[in-house]
């Protein structure tokens, strides 16, 4: 291809000899370039200096006279960044200069040696050494920052280049180390990849990596994408990808799928691999430079390889980003700066015509807007015209290159769609595209105006101009002009929406206009509020109130009230400046107070009672001393303070002092000491290479607490060495027991062994531990360690221990005794354990003595006994005895040894014994065959013969291929002739070279067999036609298949194999082993068709086979997709956690664990979810919240530290009113002083220590925190408590409620004399409503009278009077309804009496009946009732009137 054609150009810029650079300081460690902008060279002769080369004037390089060891340029700009050992050290002292204002900015003295850096942002250096990767910032007068610890991978290993991912989220540092023995030319590559989120590291091979960003369809976020380049070699096989994923996938967005590709070098270059990889932002371009001086090419959107070359005919040691052109710089060994760049006018031609992709090329003619595409996006724009998909084609002309279709006719072409009703108009779709791609321009802006300002929505014309979404002009200022006055409220709160930081220039702007703000400061304050963004309310008021005027001192005290609710350190920093002067003191020295800064708050209190309160804040005071006297150097102070005093935060001074680094650890010993920080202390003193600390803590500080120290030494991995001299240092005054049970959670018991075979030397008695009833009396692993250490330093107690203990490992503590030479020791334990093939193994390996080995069989009488000895005696020549002693065993089984044995010893006459005895035990062919050719050995002919015509089950063919692997092919001959072999005839036929023939004679046979065989011969001789015409006939059987496939694959044929699978699969008879298999080779050997193939065949391929092969293969999503079609989902959610890198997916994984059996997988995920996707671990939670244990998820997250992470969740699931849900929520409510939602929830759900809670919260600065304590004890019927407590807070109603619901008269009137004590005569008014039912009305008109409290009384008086007065009626009412009723039964009476007096009257001659008794003229007769009593009232009372008092109403 010519050069001017070629998609890249290549460039030589600059040649560094030119310059007066010397060849030998043309090297990785004297050249930096960090990026398009500088080129810094070290030169150490003839005088040291640094060589700064600006590419803008590359021939005026500009050299100083420095000494260092390494030179770094800023990337932006003229700062210096110089790195040299500190002299007798391993120490590196680093210096940052500004050149240009010839100052130092900052220096550091690293206490480890520097082996790379390099400036990450401009603002940002990374410094790795030989353990870890460090931060530094240029700014402020901060240290280098710790990042993470590097990975065992990169131990040993040249670092060549450290990254961070465009939002700092991401890091790779990658390193280059010397290649495997089998091939060490080709360097090994080895990478890092750090999660700054998440904490946590992955190691890959790779030699060049690079971040990027890419924006997925349907995502507003960009997603992080890393790609990496490697090149390995494994089983003989070199290995070269390109890989691109995407990191942080965002949950329920659209992301980015995983693509691979692969890297072709040329034969020349094998050895070859990449050194360098950049990206270019401009046109998503991925560039990978090798050593040797190739260039590749790839799309990073679909890993599509676009171009190869060998750019350099020198070694390339250094790359560099050219953003502003979308290339890079690399310099190699000659010293030439060469600049790659896209051939802009080539490069979309190149792709669409020999590469042949047309998509690739639209696509990055798109996204480059580059030239060449035209008539393949006009082309593409008028189908989807004509197919009515005016959506796609908005978006196509939105996105075309250089703007070629956004022209009038596209507008008109838009226009001219009728509108259907109901729709939206195509020409809106398509104004509606350009605008979220970017600007109009001048006739797109001109046409959308004409639409708005016709419907009258001009508010959407001045929202799109304050986002600079349309292009001015005079038309449209003539169409727009018209009495326009901006709104500038809806231009502030548009602008909030999208722009924080621009609405806070915009409302600065207003702040300046002439005539004044439009808007009011304090408005303009409250629409930032609204939308919590306080950090810009406080920057603008920051700024509008720098005058400091009398009139803003209402807006000085907002600014600082806001701060110190929510950040007081602003607030803190606000005052300290003396930026206010006229905001309210007291209402500022109260919130300082309550926000901790209680130094701000003594200045600004000025009445003694506050003082005096703040002042005893010791706890905050005192910390404050404590790190001015670290900070001045008085160690002593601060050791004497640590010591003895109880008024400091422990957590916080410890932290202070393990910041401090001081050289002294004394203080922070006292502080880790005394308040139980022990493993802390260790982790700083270890961590920090101040061993000597840990000795004294341990020896003369704190004996007891060793096993502490030594646990937290395991788990930073301390040198064992080191552990074992603390520990022997110690000794006696050491604990064993706690010490034990640190080394056995860690499984580092074995540690231990050095220190008891001391004490075992000393006679200790801490060794008998195991041997008596103690907690470690049947500790499986402490009794196998007793065993093994006496085994090596006490042999003789062995013995005892072995009869004293049942409960260890005998096979294992066995075979250690038989490392020992204690054989007698050892068959003791196997004879213990019944382990009797053991016991016989040690007498015949170890003590050697077939004698005893043969009387300890004769004792047990064990077939597989008897076994071993046979094989011993077989083993030692002894053929006959061993022959005798299989007999005795009655074991056919070892046949196969037999024969060899005899055939070694050339004894066929002793074999055909054995083998007749084992005819009669099985009928094997091997038996029959043996015995065939054992009569050929002694040429006994005719018995051969004879035993062919007899029942057999030899496998003739077998013995014919025996002697026709001994080329006696005629004997072989008369074999096949006998048995009709037409196969074996075609593999003759293939020793005779003639393989079509023998394809043919394949044919006649039809057996499968034979078509193996030919079909390998033919493998084996490379005609691979012939053989895929007897593989197809093999595969559609399914017991051959993968005797096929393995032969094909022992052999390297791997393509072949694939190609014969792949023709398979179109076979009338194909099978499921087919489709399996050849998912299976996919998953070996073409891992980019694996997930495909998957998915087409998902019900025809045997699935647990292809799961096998995806674990051993490691392709975690596709085998994790094979356990849900398989409903496996225990193992398809273990997978995922386990290999969440490759295997995660939220949505999926939901589907999931909503479906696994096993309970304990819920959890696995709580946990999974804490430590990787904390964001949504609620989402997770909420879908298996009807299965899981509430209180078990609580206790993980507690014991976590991330309660409040599950806050949502807990809320969703109280409802079940459980202890531990009911008892977290209320302590994160108690936390948020959130008094409402605590309440609310202490009334709902009851299910939880209420005391617990009210004794907690009685004492809360909060005044609505104690009440709710008051309210509880109220609930728990605690009214002494409660009424107490609000008393306190003066909560006189709440006491009042309190009483009157006790129903107890004491406490209501004690409460009543409470008020009077007090002299709250209102309140001593309003709690006799109250408590009106419990409190006696003597008692409360003796208070009123005696305290002169009459008046407040009266109002209770009246309703007292009211009450009883009402009583009274009721009852004068009931009195003379009842003497009613009365009246009415007598005159009833009487009526029923005149009636039979008629009866009588008319009955003629009757005599008079005689008078009733109570009737007839006595009293009450005759003169009817009398009248009715006076109705008075009650007896000695007067009549009432029909009224009384109205009722009273509350007071």
């Amino acid at each position: 291809m010519a050069a001017a054609n070629a998609p890249i150009t290549m460039k030589e810029v600059l040649t560094l000899p030119s310059i007066g650079i010397n060849q030998q300081f043309i090297t990785f460690t004297n050249v930096t370039m960090e990026s398009d902008k500088y080129i810094c060279v070290r030169e150490t002769a003839p005088q040291n200096s640094v060589v700064i080369i600006d590419m803008n004037m590359p021939m005026q390089p500009l050299r100083r006279p420095i000494t260092a060891d390494s030179a770094l340029m800023n990337p932006n700009s003229r700062i210096l960044a110089l790195k040299a050992q500190v002299p007798g050290t391993t120490q590196d002292h680093l210096q940052i200069f500004n050149i240009e204002a010839k100052a130092k900015l900052k220096s550091h003295q690293m206490p480890e040696q520097v082996s790379f850096w390099k400036w990450i942002t401009p603002k940002m250096l990374g410094l790795v050494t030989q353990t870890s990767v460090y931060h530094w910032s240029i700014e402020g007068d901060s240290e280098p920052v710790k990042m993470f610890d590097r990975t065992a991978n990169l131990a040993n290993n040249q670092i060549i280049n450290y990254k961070c991912s465009p939002n700092e989220k991401w890091l790779v540092l990658i390193g280059i180390a010397p290649g495997s023995p089998e091939r060490p030319q080709l360097v090994k590559g080895n990478m890092q990849l750090f999660s700054v989120d998440q904490q946590r590291s992955q190691a890959l091979e790779a030699h060049a990596a690079s971040f990027a960003q890419f924006k997925v369809l349907g995502n507003e976020n960009p997603s992080i994408l890393i790609s990496f380049a490697s090149k390995s070699f494994n089983a003989g096989q070199i290995t070269s990808k390109l890989h691109v994923i995407e990191l942080g996938a965002q949950p329920g967005k659209p992301s980015f799928s995983k693509k691979q590709a692969d890297l072709f070098f040329p034969p020349d270059f094998a050895d070859d691999f990449p050194v360098a990889m950049q990206v270019s932002h401009k046109f998503n371009l991925i560039y990978v430079i090798t050593k040797l001086g190739l260039l590749f090419v790839y799309d990073l959107e679909t890993a599509s390889a676009i171009y190869r070359n060998r750019i350099s005919p020198d070694p390339i040691f250094l790359t560099s980003e050219a953003s502003s052109v979308g290339g890079f710089y690399a310099i190699n060994r000659r010293g030439q700066v060469l600049l790659a760049t896209v051939n802009e006018a080539t490069i979309i031609p190149f792709i669409s015509g020999q590469l042949n992709n047309l998509e690739l090329a639209v696509n990055l003619a798109k996204r480059g807007n580059l030239p060449g595409a035209e008539n393949l996006v006009v082309q593409r724009f008028q189908e989807l015209f004509a197919q009515t998909k005016y959506k796609e084609a908005a978006e196509l002309a939105a996105e075309s290159p250089q703007g070629i279709l956004r022209t009038p006719d596209t507008v008109a072409k838009f226009q001219s769609v009728p509108v259907q009703a109901g729709q939206t108009p195509p020409l809106l779709q398509y104004f509606g595209t350009l605008l979220t791609r970017g600007k109009l321009n001048s006739y797109e802006s001109l046409e959308l105006s004409r639409l708005v300002v016709n419907q009258n929505k001009k508010n959407l014309l001045e929202n799109w101009l304050a986002e600079d979404k349309l292009e001015c002009s005079e038309e449209l200022g003539d169409l727009v002009k018209v009495g326009y006055t901006p709104d500038y409220m809806f231009l502030l709160q548009t602008i909030l929406r999208t722009d924080p930081q621009g609405a806070v220039n915009f409302a600065l702007m207003m702040s300046q206009m002439e005539g004044g703000c439009p808007v009011d400061y304090n408005t303009i304050t409250d629409l930032f509020l609204q939308r919590n963004l306080i950090r810009e309310a406080t920057a603008f008021l920051l700024d509008v109130l720098k005058p400091n005027l009398p009139e803003h001192a209402f807006l000085q005290t907002k600014v600082l009230e806001i701060n110190l609710v929510t950040f007081p350190n602003v607030a803190d920093a606000i005052l300290a400046n003396g930026m206010f002067s006229h905001y309210d003191r007291p209402r500022v020295a109260q919130l300082c107070e309550k926000a901790g800064l209680y130094i701000q708050s003594l200045k600004h209190y000025s009445e003694l009672p506050d003082i005096k309160r703040v002042i005893v804040n010791t706890h905050a005071i005192e910390p404050q001393y404590i790190e001015a006297a670290a900070k001045t150097g008085q160690i002593k102070e601060v050791e004497r303070v640590t010591r003895e005093s109880n008024f400091y935060d422990a957590e916080k001074t410890k932290n202070f002092l393990m910041e401090a680094k001081l050289p002294d650890a004394r203080p922070l010993i006292n502080v880790c000491d005394r308040f139980g920080f022990v493993p802390d202390l260790t982790h700083y003193l270890y961590t920090n290479n101040m061993l000597r600390y840990i000795e004294g803590y341990v020896q003369k500080v704190n004996p007891g607490n060793a096993p502490l120290v030594v646990g937290q030494l395991l788990d930073d991995e301390c040198p064992e060495d080191f552990i074992k001299g603390l520990i022997l240092s110690v000794r006696s005054l050491l604990p064993v027991e706690p010490l034990v049970d640190k080394c056995e959670k860690r499984n580092r018991l074995r540690l231990l062994t050095q220190f008891l075979e001391h004490l075992v030397s000393e006679g200790s008695q801490d060794v008998h531990i195991v041997l008596q009833n103690s907690a470690f009396s049947g500790n499986f692993n402490l009794q196998n360690l007793l065993i093994l250490t006496a085994i090596k330093a006490d042999p003789s107690r062995v013995m005892d221990y072995i009869n004293r203990l049942d409960n260890f490992d005998g096979p294992a503590v066995g075979d250690v005794a038989v490392d020992a030479q204690l054989y007698e020791e050892a068959f003791a334990i196997f004879k213990k354990f019944n382990l009797n093939v053991q016991a016989v193994n040690v007498l015949l390996d170890n003590v050697r003595s077939i004698e005893r080995a043969v009387e300890f069989a004769f004792r047990v009488e064990e077939d597989s006994v008897w076994s071993q000895v046979a094989k011993a005696q077989l083993r030692d020549g002894l053929v006959s005895d061993a022959i005798e002693s299989f007999i005795r065993a009655d074991d056919a089984t070892h046949f196969l040894e037999v024969i060899r044995a005899t055939e070694d010893a050339n004894v066929y006459d002793d074999l055909v014994k054995y083998l007749l005895m084992v005819r009669q035990k099985v009928k094997e062919p091997k038996v029959d065959s043996e015995l065939i050719y054992a009569y050929a050995k002694i040429e006994r002919l005719g018995e051969i013969e004879e035993f062919i015509l007899m029942p057999n089950v030899a496998n003739l063919q077998q013995v014919g291929d025996r002697l026709y692997d001994e080329a006696l092919y005629e004997a072989a001959k008369i074999i096949y002739a006998f048995i009709s072999n037409w196969g074996k005839l075609a593999v003759t036929l293939v020793k005779l070279q003639q393989f079509q023939g023998a394809v043919d004679a394949a044919r006649k046979a039809n057996s499968a067999k034979t078509w193996k065989e030919v079909c390998f011969a033919c493998v084996d001789a490379e005609e691979f036609r012939l053989a895929q015409i007897c593989g197809l006939n093999i595969i559609i059987q399914v017991d051959d298949l993968e005797e096929v496939s393995e032969y094909y694959q022992n052999r390297g044929c791997f393509n072949e194999l694939i190609s014969l699978m792949e023709s398979g699969l179109g076979l009338e008879r194909a099978h499921m082993g087919i489709f399996t298999e050849l998912g299976v080779l996919y998953a070996r050997y073409r891992y980019e068709k694996l997930m495909e193939h998957i998915k087409l065949f998902s019900t025809r391929l045997n699935i647990p086979k292809l799961i096998r092969a995806c674990d051993e293969q490691q392709h975690w999503q596709e085998l994790t997709y094979l356990y849900i079609q398989y409903d496996e989902f225990d193992n398809a959610a273990t997978t995922v956690m386990n290999h969440s890198p490759e295997a995660w997916e939220h949505m999926q994984f939901k589907d999931i664990v909503a479906k696994v059996a096993n309970v304990e997988l819920y959890y696995k995920a709580v946990h999974f979810y804490l430590q990787e996707h904390p964001d949504i671990i609620n989402d997770l939670l909420n879908v298996l919240a009807l299965r899981l244990d509430h209180t078990r998820v609580v206790d993980i997250m507690r014991k976590a530290g991330q309660l409040r992470l599950i806050k949502p969740y807990m809320v969703a699931v109280q409802s079940n009113n459980v202890s531990a849900v009911n008892e977290a929520l209320n302590e994160i409510y108690v936390e948020e002083e959130d008094y409402d939602r605590l309440r609310e929830s202490i009334d709902l759900h009851d299910s939880f220590d209420q005391i617990g809670l009210a004794q907690k919260i009685e004492k809360h600065e909060l005044v609505e925190m104690r009440r709710v304590a008051a309210y509880i004890y109220k609930k728990a019927g605690r009214w002494k408590q409660s009424i107490a407590l609000s008393k306190k807070d003066n909560m006189y109603k709440d006491c009042m409620e309190t009483a009157s619901q006790s129903g107890d008269h004491d406490l209501a009137e004690q409460l009543l004399v409470y008020f009077i004590e007090q002299g709250k005569k209102e309140c001593f008014a309003t709690c006799l409503f109250v408590c009106y039912d419990l409190i006696r009305p003597d008692v409360a008109l003796e208070h009123a009278w005696i305290n002169n409290m009459l008046d407040f009384a009266f109002p209770y008086l009246l309703q007292f009077i009211r009450e009883y007065s009402g009583k009274v009626d009721e009852l004068i009412k009931d009195k003379l309804e009842a003497q009613k009723e009365v009246k009415a039964k007598e005159q009833e009476e009487k009526d029923v009496m005149s009636q039979q007096n008629m009866y009588a009257q008319l009955l003629p001659l009757a005599l008079p009946a005689p008078p009733m008794p109570g009737m007839g003229g006595g009293p009450g007769m005759g003169g009817g009732y009398g009248p009715p009593p006076q109705m008075g009232g009650m007896p000695g009372m007067p009549p009432m009137p029909a009224y009384g008092m109205p009722p009273m109403g509350g007071y």
